[in-house]
């Protein structure tokens, strides 16, 4: 049985609702690893449990105006990541022809317009960091974050130690910290801060 929001959270989606960027990152923060785990579980790619958080954060973001009309964000939540989880499921799936059903859709809620713009922005932005990047740590950043490839898969394929390569990671992910604090004024940046700014 659903139960209603606490004070907290009900004062917490009001905030985010009125564009809180602070407010969003705690919420971030809270259900972010969650959500990770299981799109890992799932996909078995780091690449894809990572586009799945930003997804559905977009997502969030993208109609932060109804959040305080839910009665219940945890579950609505917990329905919308499921969804989504299936949804990519049945996706990867569409080669082998399978069709995967699941129960309790919730009804269209988002304007994909908006979103499917708001992301399309954002990777272009991660792509404009990732062109600053000196060339070995782009290659690093791409094969470990893109391909989901481990560092000592990465070290062993470009000849280098693990040490190093992980000196290339580290190296990148601040460059691109930096890119995206320079550039906060972008709409999409707040997904891509938040996720990287770990």
């Amino acid at each position: 049985m659903l139960t209603a929001c606490t004070y907290n959270e009900k004062e917490l989606l009001l905030r985010i609702s009125a564009g809180d960027a602070s407010a969003f990152a705690l919420l971030f923060n809270q259900y972010k690893d969650k959500i990770y785990t299981i799109g890992f579980k799932i996909t078995g790619s780091a690449f894809l449990a990572e586009e799945v958080v930003q997804e559905i954060f977009m997502k969030l973001w993208t109609n932060r105006k109804t959040l305080p009309e839910l009665e219940c964000f945890t579950a609505w939540f917990n329905t919308v990541t499921r969804n989504h989880l299936f949804s990519l499921i049945k996706r990867k799936a569409a080669r082998a022809q399978r069709e995967i059903v699941f129960a309790n859709k919730i009804p269209a809620f988002y304007n994909n317009a908006d979103e499917n713009i708001l992301l399309k922005d954002a990777r272009e932005l991660l792509e404009k960091a990732l062109y600053t990047l000196p060339p070995q740590q782009n290659k690093v950043y791409r094969l470990i974050k893109e391909r989901g490839m481990k560092k000592e898969e990465v070290a062993s394929q470009l000849n280098l130690s693990t040490e190093t390569v992980k000196a290339h990671l580290s190296k990148a992910m601040k460059s691109i910290r930096a890119y995206y604090l320079a550039h906060m004024d972008h709409p999409a940046i707040l997904i891509l801060v938040f996720f990287f700014l770990e």
